[in-house]
């Protein structure tokens, strides 16, 4: 209502400021208070917690693979049935759930520093710099409207479209991008799907940012900070008439335009790389991970040593992990990647400190999130985010094993050579589309950067 009311009186800098201090209370308190998240091991209580949840989590693991694995890539006895087998992952997720909730109260510390931080636009006009320009999204629950930010002023936009309209062209959308992804790449079939994409990635764009006259100003980078079903919308293949936005520009997301004015962390040179091909069902997660170490070095764990343990080692510049991920829609919570020695939740996430320059996961729909009513996003990337990570590349959908491959490939040489890791992604976006100018933007398309838009901190 206050937003509504600035907007009806045309004071574009206060309903911008009362949006972003409402997009980024959470955000922000949690970020300036990682601390908070961090089980506690002093306590007995929360020891025996943290040694049943492990239990279960093992119970869990086991069970889960029943209840949804193909039966031919099973690696247990199927002697318990489906339907039984998701009544005790139901049962051993409830119980999990409980015993989370009680860890983080265990945990709480009524002292904890609250933050100080204070989401002024002045404050995040001055993070802007003269070649990039930043879009936030609003809507109010049947209209949208787009703030436009560079450094010296502050604009907004209402936009000719509806809520409901804009669902109902994402649902098409996200549709169209899953029926290409089960057919082949350079089918007939495929080739009708991207002639439809395109038109849907038109109309997108023409109600989304062509209102706004994006491409009068002149900017290399943009920053696209979404609301509500935005955060599921790939914004960097909006199409023009003539090209996709990531031919014409950077792109960046974030989840609040105030992480503009947040540092990101500096690490010594060198990644830590985790590659884990579920018993060879993605056998190009070691190529992968081989890549990232000649170009970058640091440590390489593959296959059984591939456990959660080894995120405990201190942070360089690059955490990449190379697996098989699952989103749940129905717990996104329980979103997981799977490694050795069992699943890992966004839970075990924050109790790391995962302060790396740069956090790639190479798996399957590891950028899907739920949007919470206050604009949290609860799933993997969110806790990598709670973790401290500086920047995320993380796909919206699942990937070809192969393709990724290619696409890391060309990312990784181009981070190697001192660019930015916008214009890194970028780069290696576009080299698909120049190999194949027809191919559809699902096969290439998954990437998207979250966060710290800029270069390592040192190349050596």
């Amino acid at each position: 209502e206050l937003i509504g009311l600035h907007l009806h009186l045309g004071e574009t800098d206060r309903a911008f400021n009362a949006l972003e201090q409402a997009k980024s209370q959470v955000l922000i308190n949690y970020l300036s208070n990682r601390e908070q998240f961090r089980w506690s091991r002093e306590r007995p209580e929360s020891l025996a917690l943290i040694d049943e949840l492990e239990r279960l989590r093992a119970e869990h693991q086991v069970f889960y693979h029943l209840a949804f694995d193909p039966p031919g890539e099973q690696d247990v006895s199927r002697a318990t049935i489906p339907q039984v087998a998701f009544s005790e992952v139901t049962s051993r997720e409830r119980r999990m759930r409980a015993i989370t909730e009680r860890l983080y109260l265990l945990s709480h510390s009524d002292n904890a520093a609250a933050s100080s931080y204070s989401a002024l636009l002045p404050k995040i006009q001055a993070s802007i710099d003269q070649s990039t320009l930043l879009v936030e999204f609003y809507d109010d629950g049947l209209h949208f409207w787009a703030f436009v930010l560079d450094g010296q002023s502050c604009e907004v936009q209402p936009l000719p479209v509806k809520v409901e309209t804009f669902g109902r062209l994402l649902l098409q959308l996200q549709s169209n991008i899953m029926a290409a992804l089960r057919v082949e790449p350079g089918s007939q079939a495929v080739r009708r799907l991207t002639l439809l994409a395109e038109r849907l990635l038109q109309r997108l764009y023409a109600i989304l940012l062509e209102p706004l006259g994006i491409q009068r100003r002149g900017r290399e980078r943009l920053i696209i900070v979404p609301y509500g079903a935005l955060h599921y919308l790939p914004f960097h293949l909006l199409h023009d008439g003539a090209s996709y936005l990531i031919e014409n520009y950077e792109v960046v997301t974030l989840p609040a335009a105030s992480l503009v004015t947040r540092s990101s962390p500096r690490r010594s040179p060198g990644a830590l790389i985790i590659s884990h091909s579920r018993a060879g069902r993605l056998p190009h997660t070691l190529t992968e991970a081989q890549i990232v170490q000649s170009l970058f070095g640091g440590d390489l764990r593959v296959e059984e040593a591939a456990t959660r343990a080894v995120l405990q080692t201190k942070p360089t510049q690059i955490l990449h992990i190379a697996t098989h991920a699952q989103h749940r829609l129905d717990q996104p919570d329980l979103s997981f990647l799977e490694l050795a020695d069992g699943q890992l939740y966004a839970d075990d996430l924050l109790q790391q400190d995962l302060s790396y320059e740069l956090v790639t996961l190479s798996a399957c729909e590891t950028g899907r999130a739920q949007v919470a009513a206050d604009e949290e996003l609860i799933g993997i990337g969110r806790g990598l985010l709670y973790a401290g990570a500086g920047a995320l590349l993380l796909s919206m959908w699942q990937v070809a094993d192969s393709s990724t491959v290619a696409l890391m490939d060309k990312l990784y040489r181009a981070l190697r050579q001192g660019k930015s890791k916008a214009a890194s992604l970028r780069e290696a976006q576009k080299f698909f589309l120049a190999e194949s100018p027809e191919l559809h933007p699902a096969f290439w398309g998954a990437f998207q950067l979250i966060g710290d838009a800029g270069p390592l901190s040192t190349i050596h």
